[in-house]
């Protein structure tokens, strides 16, 4: 028996290869070029160019949104404006420099235009107030505030800056210009309060009635000259035509709602994260129970329609949603973090989340309750945007929970801040095993608010720190 010979790959093995097979081994080598450029150049270049695509699309979706936000500045520019000509006795929207014309289309070029009509009526506001106070004419005291403006440097308006930049900017004089003109009104409404005399052994010195701390905005005794030259045009002061206190309502109304005034209920407070790595260990405050519910008369129901061709039911759980996340979380500081869906709405807008992995708007319709978004992440944000559509005008309680923070925004309106230190159920037991899923009532806390007939909007924030999440927004008469 012959001993077995392995055979041996020679330059006179190969040569006798290629005669006898030129076509496979040739296909071979093809073949194998073909697999080295994929492994080396292919890839880097298929990946460069879906990154670029990606890149792109965030860039323009940012581009969109910074319209959006720019489009609703200006609009809270304009009722800045409408106000501040309200509080003075300006019929709405008309005086100032550009009123009348047609409105510039750029955005910046448009903000200028309202600045001026804004500082417009400030000076006529500002005379106002001098002559009141000093109870001289009016066009005296006009004459006044322009030699003051005249003197002062001239602000140079923000040109240098991005548009977006430059909306923003000017946005804030506006509303400098509102809080100025707010405690202008209220000082008529309730007086300014001076520092008490020092009393001697006799009384208070120089003025033993007290009757110089009394309102400065009202009638005095006698000739009612108190209110000075406001008071006889019937603009300011006690029993004009308008007092302060009706031409303050939408001033007063205009700050509350632009977050101006003292935020009331939906404060909270940030905590800053000084460690590396993170963590969502929490300080907890008091035990925050639900709201209570009458389980036996709840007629829950799920949809976003109120009214005619809505469900039937007195409490109804918001189930329709448009998702998307998750962002990058920040810590505890995330509901003070703004990201983009905060500053527009754009449904077919395509941001960098996470891990810079590209999100995106979805669908999203719950089967059950609550609303859990996905894919979930810890240290991480979620938006949430819907639109509620009633058949007539109406007011709603909008009940609101989420694991673990979350904020509300109702028509552009922020109107919800949920505690970030506050011990709730579901820290301690998990949230689908709570007593408040047949009620539909995982709920920190209740806003009363107004739907108009027609479509409202509803964004949702939501800031997830570690372990199970989900949001719940219920609606009830």
């Amino acid at each position: 028996m012959n001993a077995y010979v392995p055979a041996r790959l020679d330059g006179a093995s190969l040569v006798h290869l290629w005669r006898r097979h030129p076509w496979w081994l040739a296909s071979l080598g093809a073949h194998a070029v073909l697999v080295a450029s994929l492994v080396t150049a292919g890839p880097v270049r298929v990946a460069v160019k879906r990154d670029d695509g990606v890149r792109v699309q965030v860039a323009q979706s940012l581009a969109r949104t910074a319209q959006r936000q720019m489009g609703r500045e200006l609009r809270a520019m304009e009722a800045i404006r409408d106000a501040l000509a309200q509080s003075a006795g300006d019929v709405v929207g008309e005086g100032g420099d550009g009123a009348g014309k047609p409105q510039a289309t750029d955005p910046a070029a448009r903000a200028q235009a309202l600045a001026r009509q804004i500082d417009a009526v400030r000076e006529k506001t500002r005379a106002m107030e001098m002559a009141r106070l000093l109870n001289i004419p009016e066009a005296e005291a006009r004459r006044r505030v322009r030699m003051e403006a005249a003197r002062r440097p001239g602000a140079t308006p923000p040109t240098h800056l991005q548009p977006e930049a430059q909306v923003a900017q000017l946005l804030q004089q506006a509303k400098d210009a509102l809080a100025q003109r707010r405690a202008e009104l209220l000082a008529q409404r309730h007086g300014v309060p001076l520092t008490p005399p020092v009393e001697g052994p006799h009384g208070a010195k120089g003025d033993k009635s007290g009757a110089r701390t009394a309102n400065t905005g009202g009638v005095g005794p006698g000739n009612g000259k108190t209110g000075g030259q406001g008071a006889r045009n019937g603009r300011t002061g006690g029993g004009g035509v308008h007092d302060s206190a009706s031409l303050g309502s939408t001033v007063d109304a205009l700050a509350t709602g632009l977050a101006m005034g003292p935020p009331g209920a939906i404060t909270d407070s940030s905590i800053d994260m000084s460690s590396t790595s993170f963590s969502d260990t929490r300080r907890f405050g008091a035990y925050v129970k639900p709201p209570p519910v009458d389980a036996a008369s709840v007629r829950g129901g799920r949809g976003r329609t109120i009214g005619a061709g809505g469900p039937y039911a007195n409490r109804i759980f918001l189930d329709t949603w448009y998702v998307i996340g998750p962002f990058e979380g920040a810590g505890y500081d995330s509901q003070n973090t703004i990201y983009p869906p905060e500053r527009g709405v754009d449904l077919d807008a395509v941001y960098f989340g996470k891990n810079d992995l590209p999100v995106r708007w979805t669908f999203q319709q719950d089967a059950h309750y609550p609303s859990v978004p996905l894919p979930r992440a810890e240290n991480a944000v979620y938006y949430a945007w819907t639109e509620v559509t009633v058949d007539r005008d109406m007011d709603l309680w909008v009940w609101i929970g989420g694991d673990d923070d979350t904020k509300l925004w109702f028509n552009d309106r922020l109107v919800w801040l949920s505690g970030a230190s506050l011990d709730k159920p579901w820290y301690r037991q998990a949230f689908h095993t709570l007593d408040g899923m047949d009620t539909l009532n995982l709920t920190e806390g209740q806003r009363k608010l107004h739907f108009k007939q027609g479509r409202n909007s509803i964004l949702l924030k939501l800031y997830n720190g570690i372990d199970l999440m989900f949001y719940s927004v219920v609606l009830s008469r």
